[in-house]
C-alpha cells in the first residue's frame, strides 16, 4: 500500500467533517479543559485509563503515575510533546537536535530509548526497527491533547512487551470538547514559524467531529566542538480528524486519523564509504511521512460488564542517506470487563498485531525485509480484600512473537487506604523487551578501512540467538492529599535486569564484526517525588525530584563495553529537579516559570562508537512566558526557552550525528478561538 493511497484514505475521511455545523457551546466561551478550575483534591480523583486499561481514579492507582494536563501544556509554553514530558518526575528529556530527543524512564536513555513504550490514544508508536520512538514523527496538535498519562515502571501485564521502565499514553480530547474554531500563528528565532488551525462541531445530535492542520519550521543549532552550523533545521506538517459518536446511552465509538510529512536536515559523521577517503561527512536529510487510522467501539453489556474493540492501521516511511524503511502495521484488540460478585473486578483481553517492514539497504546499513506477528492475551483480577480500604490486583499477559516465541509478563499490586486522603501501594512485576529487527538480522556499519587485500569493514551484526531482555521490578509508593491545596506523591523502586544487550567481537578475514548478545545484567534503584502546592487561587507551584542509581556489569569477559555500567549506567542523570510556578498577576495576565536541573551524564561519541565517551556537565534550564488574554477569544504568549543558556549540549546521540548544542529561543504566539 503506497503513501498516496494512505493520503486518500485519511483525506477522504477528513472531508466528512467539513459538513460540521457549530452545535452546542463554542470552545471559545468555555474553559480549555476540565482541569482548569480544579483544586488539588479534585485532580487526585481525575479518571485515568493507562494503569489498568480501564477507568479508575488517579488516587486508586497502585503504580507510579503522573498526569500532565492540557492546562500544564498550555502554561508551560512547550512546542512539542517530547518537551512536555519533562514535567513528569523520573522522565529524562534531553534534546539532541532540532528534531531529535532522548526520552527515557528510569535509565537506558538514548535517541531510541528502548525500554519505554509510547502510545497515542492507545496506538503504539514504538519502532520495531530500532526499538524506540522517533519523536519527530509524533507531533499532533498540542491544543487537542486532553492529558498525558505517564507511568514509571513496568506495564507489560497490560500493554505487553517493551513497556519495561514505563508507559506514556498521549490522550486527545473527544470531539464534543472541541466545538468551534481555533487558529494559532507564531514566530521566533528558533521556532521560526508555527501555524495551526482546527474546526469542530456536531454532525448530528449524537455525533461530533473535528479536523486540524498544523505546521512548524524550526531553526538549526550549533555544533558543540567548534560552534559552526549544525545543519539540523526541521520542517513538518500534519493534519487529521476525529469523529465521536454515541448512538445509544450504553455505547460509544471513535474514528480518527492523521497524515504527516517531515523533513529535517542533518550531518552524518562518521559516514563510511567504499573508497577513498573512506571516512567522510554527509550533509543530508531525513524525510519521514506516514498516516494512521484508528477505530474504537465500547459497549456496556450490563451495569456490570463492558466490551471494547479497537483496531488501527499505521503506515510510516522514513528515508535517510544510508537507509529507507517502510512499515505497515495492523492491530486488533478485544477487551472485556466484568464484576464477579462484590469483590472481584475482572479485565481480560486478546490481541493480534502484524508489522510488515521493508528496507532499502545500503553499504552503511543492511536489514532484511521482515513480517512480524504478535498474538497476545491477558487476564487481570482486582480483588477487594477490605471494603474501601485494601485491594489486591494480580494479572498476567502471554504474548507469542515470531522472534523469541512465548513471553510471560505477570504482576501483582496492592493498594491500602488506611484513612481518607492517604494511599500506600506496592507492586512486583516482570517485563520484557523483545529484540528489534536490527538486533535480529541487521547490520550497521561501524568502520571501513583499506587493507593490503582490499577493503575491511566492521559491522554491528544482529543475531538470531539474541533473546529478550528482562526486568523484575519492585515498587512502592505513598500519596497524601494533605489539604485541598497541597498533595504529595512519592515512589521507590528497585529493578533487577537480565540479558541486557552487549557487543561481542567475531573475528573474520581482514578484521572483525561485533554481534549483539545478551551479555549484561545488574540493577537500578531510585526515588521519585512530586509535590503540588496552590497557596492561593492565583499562585501555584509544582516540584518534582528523582534520584537514580544503576549498576550493570558484563556477564561475558570478551564482550565490549557497549552494554556495561560505564556507558549505560551513566547515560541517565543521578539527580533531576524541576520547579514550575504559575502566577495570575491580573485577570487577563498570567506568568509562568519553569526551572529544571539535570545532573552530569556520559554519552558515547557518535564519531567513534569504540572511543572514549563524552562527558556532559550538569546544567540548569529556565523557561518563562507571559500570557495575555484580552478577550475570551484571543490569547497572546511571549515565551523564552533556556534563557540563561546561550547554547547547551544536553545529549550526544549514540548514532552517527555529531554533538549539537541547543540554542536559546524566544518566540511569540497568538491563538484565536471562535
Amino acid at each position: 500500500m503506497t503513501l498516496l493511497y494512505n493520503k486518500h484514505v485519511i483525506l477522504a475521511a477528513s472531508l466528512l467533517c467539513f459538513g460540521l455545523y457549530p452545535g452546542g457551546t463554542s470552545e471559545a466561551n468555555t474553559p480549555e479543559n476540565e482541569f482548569l478550575d480544579m483544586d488539588l483534591s479534585q485532580l487526585m480523583n481525575v479518571t485515568i485509563t493507562s494503569v489498568a486499561k480501564k477507568k479508575q481514579r488517579l488516587s486508586d492507582a497502585a503504580a507510579a503515575v503522573y498526569v500532565i494536563t492540557q492546562e500544564d501544556i498550555r502554561r508551560s509554553g512547550v512546542t512539542h510533546i517530547a518537551e512536555a514530558l519533562a514535567m513528569a518526575p523520573g522522565i529524562q528529556v534531553a534534546r539532541i537536535s532540532a528534531s531529535k530527543w532522548s526520552v527515557s524512564s528510569r535509565g537506558f536513555a538514548g535517541y531510541t530509548s528502548n525500554k519505554l513504550l509510547v502510545l497515542m490514544d492507545g496506538r503504539s508508536v514504538y519502532s520495531p526497527a530500532y526499538s524506540g520512538t522517533f519523536w519527530d514523527m509524533q507531533d499532533t496538535l498540542l491544543e487537542d491533547i486532553d492529558r498525558i498519562e505517564v507511568i514509571r515502571g513496568p506495564g507489560g501485564t497490560i500493554w505487553g512487551a517493551n513497556a519495561v521502565n514505563g508507559v506514556i499514553n498521549i490522550i486527545t480530547k473527544q470531539s464534543a470538547d472541541t466545538h468551534g474554531g481555533l487558529v494559532r500563528v507564531g514566530a521566533g528565532d528558533q521556532e521560526i514559524a508555527q501555524a495551526a488551525a482546527r474546526f469542530g462541531g456536531a454532525l448530528s445530535p449524537k455525533t461530533d467531529g473535528r479536523v486540524y492542520l498544523s505546521g512548524n519550521d524550526r531553526n538549526s543549532n550549533t555544533l558543540a566542538f567548534d560552534g559552526s552550523d549544525a545543519n539540523d533545521g526541521w520542517r513538518n506538517i500534519q493534519g487529521g480528524f476525529r469523529l465521536d459518536g454515541q448512538p445509544e446511552s450504553h455505547s460509544e465509538w471513535t474514528l480518527q486519523g492523521d497524515l504527516y510529512q517531515n523533513r529535517a536536515d542533518q550531518i552524518l559523521y562518521p559516514y563510511w564509504i567504499e573508497g577513498p577517503p573512506y571516512l567522510t561527512s554527509n550533509y543530508g536529510n531525513i524525510d519521514a511521512g506516514g498516516a494512521n487510522l484508528l477505530g474504537r467501539y465500547r459497549h456496556e453489556l450490563s451495569d456490570r460488564s463492558v466490551l471494547s474493540v479497537q483496531a488501527y492501521y499505521d503506515y510510516n516511511d522514513r528515508e535517510e542517506a544510508y537507509y529507507r524503511q517502510t512499515f505497515n502495521t495492523i492491530d486488533f484488540d478485544l477487551q472485556y470487563e466484568t464484576l464477579l460478585g462484590e469483590r472481584n473486578s475482572i479485565t481480560m483481553g486478546a490481541g493480534y498485531r502484524q508489522i510488515k517492514g521493508e528496507f532499502d539497504t545500503s553499504f552503511q546499513l543492511q536489514v532484511e525485509d521482515n513480517t512480524d506477528r504478535l498474538y497476545s492475551a491477558f487476564l487481570q483480577d482486582e480483588i477487594k480484600l477490605v471494603s474501601d480500604t485494601l485491594w489486591l490486583t494480580v494479572g498476567v499477559k502471554l504474548e507469542h512473537n515470531d522472534i523469541t516465541g512465548n513471553e510471560w509478563q505477570p504482576s501483582g499490586r496492592i493498594l491500602w487506604k488506611p484513612v481518607e486522603n492517604h494511599s500506600l501501594w506496592a507492586s512486583v512485576a516482570r517485563a520484557v523487551r523483545t529484540p528489534s529487527m536490527i538486533e535480529e538480522n541487521g547490520g550497521i556499519l561501524a568502520a571501513a578501512y583499506p587493507i593490503p587485500s582490499g577493503l575491511a569493514t566492521t559491522y554491528l551484526r544482529g543475531s538470531a540467538s539474541f533473546e529478550s531482555e528482562t526486568a523484575l521490578a519492585y515498587e512502592a509508593g505513598y500519596r497524601w492529599q494533605a489539604t485541598s491545596t497541597l498533595s504529595i506523591d512519592t515512589a521507590f523502586f528497585y529493578n533487577n535486569y537480565d540479558k541486557i544487550y552487549s557487543l561481542y567481537p567475531i573475528v573474520k578475514s581482514g578484521g572483525f564484526d561485533l554481534t549483539f548478545i545478551n551479555g549484561s545484567s545488574g540493577d537500578g534503584y531510585g526515588f521519585e517525588a512530586a509535590i503540588d502546592w496552590k497557596p492561593a487561587p492565583w499562585l501555584s507551584f509544582v516540584l518534582t525530584y528523582s534520584y537514580l542509581n544503576m549498576d550493570l556489569l558484563l556477564d561475558k569477559a570478551e564482550a565490549l563495553y557497549a552494554g556495561e555500567s560505564n556507558f549505560v549506567s551513566k547515560t541517565s542523570p543521578a539527580n533531576q529537579f524541576s520547579l514550575r510556578s504559575s502566577v495570575d498577576v491580573a485577570k487577563d495576565w498570567q506568568t509562568n516559570f519553569w526551572l529544571r536541573y539535570t545532573d552530569e551524564i556520559t554519552n558515547r561519541s557518535g564519531v567513534d562508537l569504540l572511543s572514549e565517551q563524552i562527558s556532559i556537565d550538569s546544567y540548569f534550564l529556565f523557561d518563562v512566558n507571559i500570557i495575555w488574554t484580552p478577550t475570551d477569544h484571543l490569547e497572546i504568549m511571549l515565551a523564552g526557552q533556556s534563557i540563561f543558556n546561550g547554547s547547551k549540549l544536553q545529549y550526544s546521540s549514540e548514532l552517527v550525528t555529531p554533538a549539537t548544542e541547543i540554542e536559546r529561543g524566544v518566540y511569540a504566539k497568538l491563538t484565536y478561538r471562535f
